[in-house]
Order: C-alpha cells, then structure tokens, then sequence
C-alpha cells in the first residue's frame, strides 16, 4: 500500500482545489435533483378498500391457484411491493375472473413492477400467444395501454389480460417503465408509484379464449370504475 502511494503523482494545490470544486459541484447536483416529492397522494389498504360486490360480479373461493406477481419464490412480495391483492369474482352466470393487484409506492430504476411476461414463465407457463391491447370504455382521460395473452400450464390454459401503471401514464415494456422513472426522477423531482392491474381466466382450450377476453373486458369495466370512484388515480392514469 505504501508503495502504491509513492507511485502516485503529486497533486498541487490548484489541481486539488479544482478536484474539489468539481466535487462539491456534483454534490449539488445530486441534491438538487433528488426527487423530493410522491406522485401518489394515498395510502390504502387493498383487503379493506377493494370492493368484494361490483357491479353484477361477487368475490368467491378462488378454485384455481393464481401465478403469483413475483418472477420467483425466492424474492419476497413484501420487498417489491406496500400491497398485493389476489381475489376471484363471479357473475350470475358462473363466468369467473381472477384479479391480481401489485402496488409500489415508489418506482425507481430497478424497477418493482414484474410483469406477467416474466411471471407466468417463470412459474412454469409457456406463452402460446401475446398482443398489445388498448383497453377503453374504462373511463381514463388517458389511454390505457397493455396486453392480452394465452399461456398454457399446470394443466390448463390460461387468457390474461393486465397493464401496468406508472405514475401517469400505463407502460407495456420494462424499458419504458424505466426510462419514464428517470425522466420523472430527473425533470419533475418526482418518485412515480406503479400498479400491475392483470386479470385472468381458465380456459378449456384455445377455442374459448375471444370469449374470455370479453367477459374480461365487462368485469373490468365495473371493477375499475368500483374502484376509482373510491380511490381516484389508483388503477388508471390521469
């Protein structure tokens, strides 16, 4: 170490006082650019602010285990997220809709929100079948952007539909998701929250997937406009 320090050159005076007018010049800038404010303005808890009735549809017993929001059993859900919610409704009908909610308060360049596209896979799915989805009707002043897609495992298909909020805008891709954190980060001194919003329905084959994505459709219209009328912002952008 010793002769490590005699190698170095010597450092005069002005060089060093430039070095620490540099150093004291970054110091600002990290400062002043922290983000220093929270796009979301509301702490909820999903259990106890997520209607069980909405619309025509009631929560019931969940039949088929939901692939969880987490790309792995190792990476713990209260890490990523301040809240999780997986629940099954039911029309008069019988047709059944499983919702899975993961919300982060704060997104930040490692992004928290996973979604299904790593998700399901990596719990064993394989993806028959996936297109970018504009999901309207849903009372947004924005557009709602996402995916629907077939996977087939643990014995039996599966149609999801979901998309992904992040502050104000919905994203389809983990690179948006981030560049739209920076861009928040650094121009608005803002920390955006994010939502996964999925919904998910067991088909029998590939023949009855268009019909789920319509019961999809219906029940998200009474789900989402259940729930923005009590916590506005929550799973739409605006």
């Amino acid at each position: 170490m010793k002769d490590l320090y005699l190698k170095l050159p010597p450092i005069g005076l002005i060089t060093g006082g430039k070095f620490l007018v540099v150093s004291l010049i970054c110091l600002f800038l990290a400062i002043s650019l922290k983000p220093n404010k929270h796009y979301a303005n509301q702490s909820l808890n999903f259990e106890q602010s997520i209607p069980r009735v909405v619309g025509s549809w009631v929560e019931v017993q969940q039949a088929t285990p939901q692939v969880n929001v987490v790309s792995d059993e190792k990476t713990l859900i209260n890490q990523l997220y301040d809240d999780t919610l997986m629940r099954t409704y039911a029309d008069a009908q019988g047709h059944q809709v499983m919702v899975a909610l993961a919300y982060a308060k704060e997104q930040r360049q490692d992004v928290k929100i996973h979604q299904p596209d790593v998700c399901y896979p990596a719990q064993g799915y394989q993806l028959i079948h996936s297109e970018l989805k504009q999901f309207t009707n849903l009372g947004s002043r924005v557009p709602v952007f996402g995916k629907q897609q077939l996977y087939h495992g643990q014995n039996h298909y599966e149609a999801v539909s979901y998309w992904i909020r992040v502050g104000d805008r919905s994203m389809t891709s983990g690179l948006q998701m981030r560049l739209k954190i920076i861009q928040d980060g650094l121009l608005k001194r803002r920390l955006d929250d994010g939502i996964l919003v999925r919904v998910s329905t067991v088909v029998a084959d590939e023949s009855q997937v268009k019909e789920a994505y319509a019961i999809q459709e219906k029940f998200l219209f009474d789900f989402v406009r259940a729930v923005e009328q009590q916590s506005s912002g929550l799973l739409l952008p605006n």
